[in-house]
């Protein structure tokens, strides 16, 4: 069984240098807006659809463009050809297929199997939208500008003419052992030979309140008659279409009697002016119909109703339309497959963004059922091995990504480069990265999340809080945090999720947070305890000896940080790259110091709270928040309550957050080891 096993892309729009791993049956794609998720549909599109290479300047990636002007320039200086070539720009997709070592016949996949290593089971295809040494001139020789005209300009606006001629698509196999021994292919064949695409896209014209064709369902029937029309479709597609074939035929004989006669009699009186003339020729009409135009411009699709009004396509919901939709594109997707003479070594469907309009429990429902779908569609060919395809899905729901295995899912991240003005994607792949997090946490993880439906991977920042009260509080707590800061680095401005996570479990999103490089702030109570007859109980952060919370301890790497030593934490030592962890201290001018938040509130409105400030203060804030009821007090200041002042630990975490992330790190380089795939040469 031939899989997909890895990607990598090169010098494409957001994904500059990317590298992602496939898994056999779904990979979820995840990240926020113009992350670049779109971006790896659209390639293989580019790629693997006819015509082929069909790329234009903007595709190039911003930070590879500049190498046009460096290739310019050492064309001007007579530099060998060689060079000039190698400065140019190109944009590439490499390929990693895996195979079992004891398969037999390979197929298409044995153009592709270039190495001598027995024990070698992977093979890599490359394919490059690039220049030859013979297309140099015509991509970089032109006239010069005219004077007081930009020379770069000029280059760029010479390019977009000249990509069509002088640059152009080539397949390469490359062995996986060896990254020097290739194999160069003159056409595109072997490579869509060995893998075919689909293409499920989330653009889909179903609202019938907007401009374009609603009856998408009903088109679909034209493709699956088409593909039922092939010489490689099933026995029962094939005596289905030539049902409808004869059904046609019977209704042309039909016509073609008492129709045509009478659509004779509307022809005009050519003989009137001398015709026909000599040769005695007759007008005569004749009917036909086209089974696939029938099906493509007269075929509706009808709910049935219960009265016997049927009710058009439009008529129904979007959220079933476009279930609807989706699976009726995979079976003609299936059946192509199916269809197809010489099979292709391994099938890829991209589906994007299949959450549109489906309700949560839906989506949730989607990634499991896939497998299933594949399963169901793989019947009517019981002599036939399942259907190979894997999936690549695309979202922006929490509730498909949350569903999804940890393993499953590539989390797009849109990072600026410390070149000012450059974007790029970075793939941080779940399989990789989940070997940081212990298996148990990962379940918690991957429950915790799907629970909650937390937008953990759609976000820009993240707030992670204790308990109900800081976060029915926190959206009161931001805009009064975002009074006192530039319009520019308000917190309202950007998207940040808020999650409960007790103080008994942050420590656990501390690597995925890492991994992501997600800028957060977990939010946590110093929960301050003493020794009172060989057990710690809570007390007063005054009397307490060192803390209780996991969170905290876990942060610092000592389940018996004091305290005091607490108190005396930097903001440096709170920091860790993308993370930081605020607990309860002094006000400003103040010695007194919270253990929870609800004493915390007290103590940074002590006027409110009716509080003398002296050295009972803390204790008597103690006093007063055991009475709370934590619920109502957060909705009683997040409501009723406008004038009072957010706690300092609180207001100098989201102020840090409200500053842009640390710039990237260096992605460590992509190193061949035994038959891994070879960097680009």
């Amino acid at each position: 069984m031939i899989k997909l096993a890895k990607l990598r892309i090169e010098g494409f729009r957001l994904l500059e240098d990317v590298e992602i791993s496939v898994e056999p049956t779904a990979t979820v794609i995840v990240g926020r807006n113009n992350s670049g998720k779109t971006s790896l549909t659209e390639i293989f599109e580019k790629f693997l659809s006819e015509p082929a290479g069909q790329f234009r300047l903007e595709d190039f990636s911003s930070a590879v463009r500049p190498r046009f002007i460096t290739a310019k320039a050492l064309r001007n200086a007579d530099a060998p050809p060689e060079e000039v070539l190698a400065a140019l720009p190109k944009i590439a997709l490499q390929l990693t297929f895996s195979y079992p070592a004891d398969a037999g016949d390979l197929g298409p996949l044995s153009p592709f199997i270039i190495d001598l290593d027995p024990n070698c089971t992977t093979a890599v295809a490359r394919i490059e939208y690039a220049a030859s040494l013979n297309t140099l001139a015509g991509l970089l020789d032109f006239p010069p500008p005219e004077e007081g005209t930009d020379e770069n300009h000029a280059l760029f606006r010479h390019l977009r003419e000249a990509f069509n001629t002088c640059y152009a698509v080539g397949v390469t196999a490359i062995d996986p052992t060896d990254a020097s021994n290739r194999r160069e292919f003159d056409k595109l064949g072997p490579l869509v030979a060995l893998i075919h695409t689909g293409f499920v896209k989330a653009q889909r014209t179903l609202d019938v309140s907007k401009r374009g064709d609603t009856d998408v369902i009903g088109k679909i029937l034209n493709k699956l008659f088409r593909t039922a029309n092939g010489l490689g479709a099933s026995d029962g597609d094939q005596a289905i279409a030539n049902q409808l074939k004869l059904s046609v035929a019977q209704l042309e004989s039909s016509m073609q009697g008492d129709f045509d006669s009478q659509l004779e009699a509307l022809l005009p009186a050519l003989n009137t002016f001398g015709f026909p003339g000599l040769n005695d020729i007759k007008l005569l009409p004749q009917t036909t119909i086209n089974v696939e135009d029938l099906l493509k411009e007269n075929t509706r699709i009808l709910y049935t109703g219960s009265d016997g009004v049927h009710l058009p396509e439009g008529y129904n919901g979007l959220g079933t339309r476009n279930l609807i939709y989706i699976l009726l594109q995979l079976e003609a997707l299936h059946k192509t497959y199916r269809g197809t003479p010489t099979r292709p070594g391994t099938h890829v469907v991209f589906i994007e963004e299949p959450e549109a309009h489906l309700h949560p429990q839906m989506q949730e429902v989607f990634i499991g059922q896939l497998n299933q779908a594949i399963a169901t569609l793989s019947q009517k060919y019981p002599d036939e091995p399942l259907w190979q395809v894997q999936f690549i899905v695309s979202t922006h729901s929490s509730h498909l990504a949350n569903a999804a295995e940890f393993s499953a899912i590539r989390y797009f991240l849109n990072e600026q480069t410390l070149v000012a003005g450059v974007r790029r994607t970075k793939v941080k792949d779940f399989r990789k990265g989940a070997e940081l997090i212990s298996p148990d946490d990962q379940s918690f993880l991957q429950q915790y999340m799907t629970l909650t439906k937390c937008d953990l991977y759609f976000a820009d920042k993240a707030i992670l809080v204790e308990g109900a009260t800081e976060r029915i509080l926190m959206p009161r707590i931001v805009k009064s945090v975002d009074a006192e800061l530039d319009a520019s680095a308000r917190l309202a401005r950007q998207y940040i999720t808020t999650m409960e996570v007790g103080g008994a479990y942050a420590q656990i999103f501390y690597p995925l947070l890492d991994f992501l490089e997600l800028k957060a702030l977990v939010i946590t109570d110093l929960d301050a305890v003493k020794l009172v007859d060989g057990k710690y109980k809570k007390c007063p952060c005054a009397a307490g000896e060192r803390t209780s919370n996991s969170a905290i301890k876990a942060w610092f790497g000592d389940n018996a940080v004091s305290i005091e030593a607490l108190h005396a934490k930097s903001a440096a030592e709170k920091t860790k790259r993308f993370v930081r962890i605020a607990y309860q201290t002094p006000e400003d001018n103040s010695t007194h110091c919270a253990r929870s938040y609800e004493d915390a509130l007290i103590l940074a409105n002590l006027e409110l709270f009716e509080i003398v400030d002296d050295d009972s203060a803390a204790t008597s804030a103690w006093d007063t928040a055991q009475s709370f009821g934590k619920s109502e007090q957060a909705i009683k200041y997040a409501i009723m309550k406008d004038d009072w002042n957010v706690p300092k630990y609180i207001k100098d975490g989201l102020r840090w957050l409200s500053e842009p992330p640390p710039p990237p790190e260096a992605s460590p380089p992509l190193v061949p080891g035994d038959c891994a795939e070879p960097v680009a040469a």
